[in-house]
């Protein structure tokens, strides 16, 4: 950590931390909490929002009991800081006396309830905007006692704000290369996919996946929506339910004029839940079921982070082999072989073996 008085090479060594953890998230609550001695604070925070929403936050230990009452209570949507500082359109780091009078704040809420009592009295922070509707808050803060945060220390947070913008951008670009990576490796199998965001917005498609639209679905400014009702109301209950913790979703969608029958399936990115640079959440998966094909177990295991016996437990259901069938030919116990379908499920996002299947069943390219 650095010392209150930080020297210029040890912002140099800041530098290099906040591009670092550009590329590896779990830095940057070491790099917050070094941000905060800069400015003689206690906690420092990353929030990312989407309107007056949270879709996420990374703080130091200081500020993680804080940000559960901020996230849970929504104060989020009553933060005046935030607004003032988008409306103010300055690249530079700002304390309450730079949009607040003394008046305004003695007479805020948001200070009076929340900050205050929660050791956040005084601020130094900024909002990044990129191209899209998410902003990042970066923010330090120290308690009432210590008074307003000085503007000297203030002015150096600012001469860091370009590195912690760009780093904010290489992070998001980089989990977006990540989440096109995998949409097209699904269709090397043969399989179209989607990356969406949280709430549903289509994010990245591969070509199979696009020759779908708009007959299938639509991209839509709220969601993607598929053409067919009933899909539809299913996709739409199943993103709260996935919202709400659920691990994965299937449903199916039936024939079209120009489409076969397809069994759909929605499971999480690996990692977004807890990546606030990441604008992409879910992984949508469409399985024509009229396909079949053999399935080689280790594309399986790549694909869907099974092990060895998982694998081979899925891929002898999708050819056509029962449990106990696939219990004899190893030599295994029934309810073993039950425990490792479980945990292919589990990880496949299906709820029923059936489920499984028809998933697997939409990779005829797969071979032995």
């Amino acid at each position: 950590m650095l010392a209150r008085d930080a020297s210029p090479d040890d912002e140099g060594e800041l530098i290099d931390r906040i591009y670092e953890a550009a590329a590896v998230p779990e830095l940057w609550p070491r790099t917050l909490d070094t941000l905060a001695t800069l400015a003689d604070c206690r906690a420092a925070v990353l929030i990312s929002t989407d309107g007056a929403e949270v879709n996420g936050w990374i703080g130091n230990p200081m500020i993680a009991e804080a940000m559960d009452i901020y996230t849970r209570d929504g104060w989020g949507a009553r933060n005046p800081l935030s607004d003032r500082a988008i409306a103010r359109g300055l690249p530079d780091f700002i304390g309450e006396y730079d949009v607040f009078d003394e008046t305004e704040l003695e007479g805020s809420r948001f200070y009076l309830e929340f900050m205050r009592p929660n050791g956040l009295a005084w601020t130094a922070g900024t909002v990044i905007s990129g191209p899209t509707d998410t902003h990042i808050t970066v923010s330090v803060h120290r308690p009432y006692v210590m008074g307003p945060v000085e503007r000297d220390r203030i002015d150096r947070l600012t001469q860091l704000r370009p590195h912690i913008a760009r780093a904010a951008f290489l992070a998001a670009r980089l989990r977006l290369e990540q989440a096109r990576a995998a949409v097209q490796a699904l269709a090397a199998i043969g399989l179209p996919a989607a990356a969406l965001s949280a709430e549903g917005r289509l994010k990245v498609a591969n070509d199979l996946f696009q020759a779908l639209l708009p007959d299938v679905a639509r991209d839509w400014r709220e969601r993607l929506k598929f053409t067919d009702r009933e899909a539809d109301k299913l996709f739409g209950l199943g993103l709260q339910a996935l919202r709400s913790g659920v691990s994965g979703l299937t449903f199916p969608v039936p024939a079209g004029p120009d489409s076969a029958p397809m069994v759909v399936h929605l499971v999480p990115v690996a990692g977004a839940a807890n990546d606030i640079f990441s604008s992409t959440r879910w992984l949508l998966v469409c399985a024509p079921v009229a396909r079949a094909g053999r399935i080689e177990s280790g594309v399986l295991q790549g694909l869907f982070d099974l092990t060895a016996a998982e694998a081979r437990v899925a891929k002898g259901l999708a050819s056509g082999d029962t449990l106990d069938g696939i219990a004899s030919r190893y030599g295994l116990g029934r309810e073993t072989i039950r425990s490792q379908l479980k945990g292919a499920m589990a990880k496949t996002g299906t709820r029923r073996q059936a489920d499984l299947v028809r998933l697997l069943a939409g990779a005829a390219s797969f071979g032995k």
